[in-house]
């Protein structure tokens, strides 16, 4: 049944959230990673559920600008992503860190940011007694790992327990863990979210 609401939910373009989440008394970190703007209501939406205490957003902010390849895109990444950022630091969370991803301009986020913590490269920090290091690239984290691993940018690194260590790939899922039990979840995005990170709808990459 759990399985058939989350296909449900995936193919009307949302996300399932099960009911233990909903109901949790435990603090929540949210992880995400690589989100295109037409992810962003259905974030505000998980954002609003699930009232995590920590977000963690492992880059490439507006996925479906590839600033990288198309710097000429950049007028448009300047109105998409204050969205972005107007939904996460509207939220109750404490705590925000935004790590830069290959397709983020830097002074743009730096510009409209007040309360999140802009990563360049890679950090580690400590929440909840969690040692996590945060970064957009999985060459940052074959240099070096920490207990708890959340990244994105491709999928050279899969989501796995390896050696103690955890590795969280904010493209294949939305990761949410519930730090007092250390409980981890994933949700998977909305139905079209990986085309529109490939830029399908748009333009050919």
């Amino acid at each position: 049944m759990i399985n058939f609401k989350k296909l449900f939910y995936f193919l009307i373009g949302s996300v399932y959230i099960p009911e233990e989440l909903l109901n949790t008394r435990e603090k929540i970190l949210l992880h995400i990673s690589d989100t295109p703007a037409n992810f962003f209501s259905v974030l505000n939406f998980l954002i609003s559920k699930l009232q995590p205490d920590y977000i963690i957003h492992s880059g490439d902010l507006v996925d479906n600008i590839k600033l990288e390849i198309y710097p000429y895109r950049l007028d448009e990444y300047k109105k998409k992503v204050p969205q972005l950022i107007k939904i996460l630091e509207n939220s109750s969370a404490k705590k925000i860190y935004l790590a830069l991803g290959n397709h983020d301009d830097e002074e743009v986020v730096n510009n409209i940011t007040n309360r999140s913590k802009i990563i360049e490269k890679s950090d580690i920090i400590n929440l909840e007694d969690l040692e996590i290091k945060i970064t957009h690239f999985p060459d940052e984290i074959k240099k070096s790992s920490s207990q708890y691993n959340l990244f994105g940018h491709d999928l050279t690194i899969n989501s796995k327990i390896e050696d103690d260590k955890i590795y969280l790939n904010g493209i294949l899922a939305i990761n949410v863990i519930l730090l007092e039990s250390k409980r981890i979840f994933t949700l998977p995005y909305p139905y079209g979210t990986d085309d529109s990170r490939l830029g399908k709808f748009k333009i050919g990459f």
